[in-house]
């Protein structure tokens, strides 16, 4: 195991000297020693599936007792940053930062703040066009032949509605990917599983009314995808996002309609 010095020199504000207006709230000594973890972990310096120190070795090392190293391990594990394994080959493990987080995390406010999958929808529309300009714009050349193949898979697929409905949605999640934006790729990463729902509910429910229109409808949406890759291949940002907006809201009427007034809520486990 990695020999860490993780007890960078860490203090309390006393306050002394400031009046009730200038007065802060002192973080816990257990909220400090979490901190130090965690920014260890953010640097690099604590790697997904390291073992933290054992708890003898941590109390020494951050001069604390062992409830409070114990408080700061429970504070990095509800943040996902830690799993705990009790027994003889137990022991707190670093699980890294990761997209799985952010979209636990987004799914459960939305839910608590019930918003609609029109909102989410609108969010999507607002973000996604411009994210393939990038995409035209930076990086055409990696792009296009990975978008290619894609599309020859989503064909492959047409007739196997859930299939399908998660690769449209993945096209949609490789654009934002391939726009070069980091931001824009959490983002899209964070809404992962709304949108997954979203589209595996809307294609269920209009394959169940009518099979044919809905696989002329799919069939209709491909092209569109094929017409994208033709812009980004040409390099044409202002195309490439003006199509993609007319896509995105052409696409709506057709999604949003088959799900009606469904919250985020109601589309999430």
């Amino acid at each position: 195991m990695k020999e860490y010095k993780l007890s960078n020199v860490f203090s309390l504000a006393s306050g002394g000297g400031r009046s009730n207006a200038d007065a802060v709230r002192v973080p816990k000594t257990s909220e400090l020693v979490a901190k130090q973890i965690r920014n260890a972990i953010i640097r690099g310096e604590l790697n997904d599936g390291d073992t933290l120190p054992a708890e003898s070795h941590l109390i020494s090392e951050f001069e604390v007792s062992r409830p409070t190293i114990r408080e700061a391990i429970r504070i990095l594990e509800s943040e996902g940053l830690v799993t705990v394994a009790r027994g003889a080959r137990g022991g707190a493990r670093i699980s890294s930062p990761n997209y799985e987080m952010i979209e636990r995390a987004a799914g459960i406010t939305l839910q608590a703040q019930r918003v609609t999958i029109g909102d989410l929808y609108e969010m999507r529309t607002l973000i996604e066009p411009p994210a393939a300009r990038l995409v035209a714009e930076r990086n055409s050349e990696v792009a296009v032949p990975i978008l290619r193949k894609f599309i020859e898979e989503e064909m492959a697929q047409i007739k196997e509605r859930f299939a399908v409905s998660l690769l449209i949605a993945e096209f949609h999640r490789l654009l934002m990917e391939l726009s070069g934006n980091k931001t824009l790729n959490v983002f899209s990463e964070a809404l992962r599983a709304l949108v997954d729902g979203h589209l595996s509910l809307s294609t269920r429910r209009r394959q169940e009314a009518d099979v044919e229109f809905s696989q002329r409808q799919l069939r209709f949406g491909l092209k569109s995808h094929s017409r994208l890759v033709d812009l980004i291949e040409a390099k044409d940002g202002p195309g490439t996002e003006a199509h993609w907006r007319a896509h995105m809201v052409a696409a709506g009427e057709v999604w949003l309609a088959e799900t009606g007034p469904e919250t985020v809520v109601e589309l999430l486990d």
